[in-house]
């Protein structure tokens, strides 16, 4: 009996042994719990903008040479100022280096007199529906100056018409200026009474002049049209137009002169000397 109990609790010890390695073995395999990282601050907040690398003058054209992005800490004061709206537009004032750009340092925009290239003049003329292309004229049109002249005392007596310019610009029609959004076509004026035309400087008085003295038509350029200015002052008259030659007048006789009779011869006597005075008749 005592034996048998021996025998017992050696197996009872052999299996608590095995429990126990099974259970050491089963938790060398469960992985361990990571370790908790503390989490990293999150960036600063920051916003970009544009800003004048070097100093500019007034009167400088804004260029998108002049400008560059720099990032300023903290979220943005306003709205984003976009250079793309603002190129060529005319500084007001002389700025910095380092300087935000801003519309205020800008002059307000002027459309007629940004569409105005150097050299040229902006002139107003009066129109009315048949000269202004049926009133189908619209801003940004090129156009050719058709001028008229009746024969008259002072023309002469034969009526001419020429093109007097050549592919100008219209920067406004009415009250439409170029570089502005249009009206729709049924809220459109139909009667504009005056065009202004890009003039280069050395016409504005030929085409004042011809104004007063005759009519003038415009005629619209084609988008692909390629104007010759050296045909632009080529005169058109109406026996030309008709197929009427002009023959020459015969060239007006010389006057005649008449011969001047011999003046008479006088002698007059101062004391001793004499003298001969011719006289004429």
């Amino acid at each position: 009996m005592k034996g048998k109990g021996l025998y017992l609790l050696a197996f009872a010890l052999l299996g608590l042994a095995l429990l126990l390695g099974a259970y050491s073995l089963r938790q060398g395999q469960v992985p361990p719990e990571p370790e908790k990282v503390a989490a990293l601050p999150p960036p600063p907040e920051q916003h970009r903008v544009w800003v004048f690398r070097e100093p500019v003058e007034a009167g400088a054209v804004l260029t998108a040479a002049m400008l560059e992005q720099q990032g300023r800490p903290g979220p943005a004061p306003g709205m984003p100022v976009e250079p793309r709206g603002l190129l060529g537009r005319v500084l007001l004032e002389p700025v910095m280096a380092g300087v935000d750009l801003d519309e205020s340092l800008l002059v307000a925009p002027r459309p007629l007199l940004d569409a105005l290239p150097a050299g040229y003049r902006a002139l107003a003329l009066k129109v009315d529906e048949v000269t202004a292309v049926g009133g189908h004229l619209n801003t940004g049109d090129r156009v050719d100056v058709i001028y008229y002249l009746k024969a008259n005392r002072e023309s002469g007596q034969e009526s001419t018409a020429r093109r007097l310019l050549a592919d100008v610009a219209v920067l406004a029609y009415g009250a439409e200026l170029i570089g502005q959004a249009q009206d729709k076509p049924e809220q459109r004026q139909e009667r504009a009474r005056s065009v202004v035309l890009a003039v280069p400087e050395q016409q504005v008085a030929a085409l004042l002049l011809a104004e007063s003295t005759g009519s003038l038509r415009l005629a619209v350029l084609g988008r692909r049209e390629e104007v010759q200015p050296s045909k632009a002052a080529v005169p058109v008259s109406l026996k030309a137009l008709a197929g009427v030659e002009r023959t020459p007048s015969p060239a007006a006789p010389a006057p005649r002169l008449a011969k001047q009779a011999p003046g008479q011869r006088v002698e007059v006597f101062y004391g001793e000397q004499k003298a001969v005075v011719t006289t004429a008749r």
